[in-house]
């Protein structure tokens, strides 16, 4: 796990100096603590921090193959890495290291830009072609690790955060409209757009080609998920499949040269991968985050599953007095506003992980590939609102509820509208009454979410995998993992997500949809059916009724109005002078939080624009 950086000057006559390439990447000296290197060429340069997981004494970067002809600044792991250098020496390859840094190289020379198909694993990367004056950037199939873009007139420059991109003085501030629009309304800002214009995020499963003069020659998706449901198969049959897919998933992510461990949240999925990566070795390290507000608390679950499967556990309690230390350097690492709080005991518990190891599993993305949201049922419950008459007397009255949201419906198909209804954090109406009327027409008609629902449309895709595709399109990677990456990497620890992998996911795509959500006879949803019979083997009946917790804070209590928190939010909305205001009507603002039962993810997600906007 690292950092990497590049620039390319339009013209050739710009060379790029070691100073410049030092600026863009010793920044991020926090993802590469190991090491540092720099490959200059002209007008072109590459710069790279490195985390030393596997190979520790070779494959520094940038590496240089065949005569320096093909250079690489990498980031990540391919865990599959082994049988493409098995299949690559068989071809004739031979390999100075151990690692996998090399094969990338090399089999960009076998087969080109397809290698990219071959890869398993996470990663983000730029190749240097001197032979044919080209450059060639790809991310990982679903976006893992980050891989970021600006096009400028003088200059195009990549790296892994944003904040790199500032420290050139070239870099243009100015802040994308339709960006900060799909902020307000979902709490992140969706791949390919970021808060500036000109930067962009390469979606997931693509790459770019460019020419020497830092022109884009292409962009290529090399990947996409394919939902075609196998109705041959049993319940039964696709619950062993998954089960020994997460097992053979779990046993390529613990791959490395160092120490390793898990996250063990007390929830199904980290559960599942701690109690699989338990029969590959003894006293495994596992880590729980603790709080003690009851309602967020899962350490007792935790515990259940690592004395069961002989773990080593560890147990971290968040201590509220540190939050206001720990918000500005959020602010700074994500580069752009933010607002998932669950960033805050993401990084607690990352730091107190790389105290003890540099990498460690974990159990993200089992809701999007089993059906384990509240959103999901919701959305399916549109179509279907009541139980089956006849099966009860007493019927259900029909109503959903997302963040103490209410939807009343009769049945219909639902659209696009009403997912929106369900994820939003502030309705598009609501956003654009919020927003200056002169910054509402700089709003493009068909935002990041349309795009990918016109997408599942055109496949025509039933309606939870519909859901599942938005999320995959949209929010685990530029919501759940780029929280992940950037709390992390602000530790130096490297997270790997097993149920988050091309040969796991391309399964689920295959499994018809009501195996992984379905409605009961009473009206109820049956979430992650899969994911549940596999846990109720290993871990009891009453392990998986209980309520779902999520890796939430208690907002609540960080917002109460003597709360700190609570304290600045009040300070911020009724200051004139506010950053905020020069983009939000301020009476509109101070309206919507003129209640005693505030909408505390708003609070975080205003506090977190405003601390973001003081330090532009």
């Amino acid at each position: 796990m690292c950092g990497i950086s590049g620039i390319i000057y339009k013209e050739k006559s710009l060379l790029v100096s070691e100073r410049e390439l030092e600026l863009i990447t010793d920044v991020i000296a926090h993802r590469g603590p190991d090491g540092s290197g720099y490959w200059k060429h002209q007008n072109i340069g590459f710069g790279h921090r490195r985390l030393s997981i596997i190979d520790l004494e070779g494959s520094s970067q940038p590496m240089k193959v065949h005569d320096e002809q093909l250079i690489l600044t990498y980031n990540g792991e391919i865990y599959n890495f082994l049988e493409i250098k098995s299949e690559l020496q068989k071809l004739g390859h031979a390999f100075r290291t151990t690692g996998d840094t090399e094969v990338i190289l090399k089999a960009y020379d076998q087969w080109g830009e397809s290698c990219v198909e071959k890869f398993r694993g996470m990663f983000a990367f730029a190749i240097s072609d001197l032979k044919n004056q080209e450059v060639f950037l790809a991310r990982d199939h679903f976006g893992i690790k980050p891989l970021l873009y600006y096009s400028g007139s003088d200059y195009f420059m990549f790296g892994s955060e944003i904040q790199q991109f500032t420290q050139l003085e070239g870099f243009q501030k100015e802040i994308e409209i339709n960006a900060l629009s799909d902020y307000l309304k979902l709490g992140y800002i969706p791949a390919p757009q970021t808060i500036y214009k000109n930067l962009y995020k390469l979606q997931p499963g693509n790459y770019l080609k460019l020419d020497f003069h830092g022109n884009i020659l292409e962009q290529q998706e090399y990947y996409d998920i394919q939902f075609k449901p196998d109705l041959s198969v049993k319940y039964d049959d696709w619950v062993a499949q998954v089960e020994e897919a997460i097992k053979k998933s779990v046993q390529y992510h613990k791959i490395a040269d160092v120490p390793y461990g898990t996250f063990l949240s007390g929830g199904i999925d980290s559960s599942l991968i701690a109690s699989d990566l338990a029969t590959f070795g003894k006293n495994v390290d596992a880590f729980t985050m603790g709080f003690h507000e009851e309602e967020f608390n899962e350490v007792p679950y935790a515990k259940q599953v690592a004395e069961t499967f002989g773990l080593k556990h560890h147990i971290e309690y968040i201590d509220m007095n540190d939050m206001e230390s720990i918000f500005p350097k959020l602010v700074q690492h994500y580069g752009e506003p933010f607002a998932d709080s669950s960033a805050i005991p993401t990084y607690y518990i990352t730091k107190k992980i790389r105290e003890h190891l540099p990498v460690v599993l974990s159990g993200d993305g089992g809701d999007e590939a089993f059906g384990g949201y509240w959103s999901y049922q919701n959305f399916l419950k549109i179509a279907k609102p009541s139980p089956p008459k006849h099966e009860y007397k007493n019927q259900i009255k029909t109503v959903l509820k997302y963040f103490g949201k209410t939807y009343k419906t009769t049945p219909r198909k639902p659209d696009l509208k009403d997912w929106m209804n369900l994820v939003a954090w502030i309705q598009e109406d609501k956003v654009k009454s919020l927003l200056h009327p002169e910054l509402n027409k700089q709003i493009n008609h068909e935002s990041v979410m349309e795009f990918w629902y016109k997408k599942a449309k055109n496949q025509k895709l039933d309606l939870y995998s519909t859901a599942s595709y938005l999320d995959y399109k949209t929010y685990i990677h530029s919501d759940i993992l780029t929280k992940v990456d950037v709390a992390s990497m602000m530790n130096s620890l490297e997270v790997r997500t097993p149920l988050i992998d091309v040969e796991i996911i391309n399964l689920m795509a295959q499994i018809p949809s009501e195996h992984k959500i379905s409605r009961n006879r009473d009206g109820s949803f049956q979430k992650k059916k899969i994911l549940n019979s596999i846990a109720e083997k290993r871990f009891g009946k009453e392990f998986i009724q209980r309520k779902k917790k999520g890796f939430s804070v208690p907002l609540n209590d960080w917002f109460g109005k003597e709360a700190p928190f609570g304290i600045q939010l009040d300070r911020v909305l009724k200051d004139k002078n506010s950053k905020l205001y020069e983009y939000i009507n301020q009476d509109v603002l101070i309206q919507s939080f003129q209640t005693d039962n505030r909408n505390v993810n708003q609070s975080y997600q205003i506090l977190m624009l405003e601390h973001w906007l003081q330090n532009q």
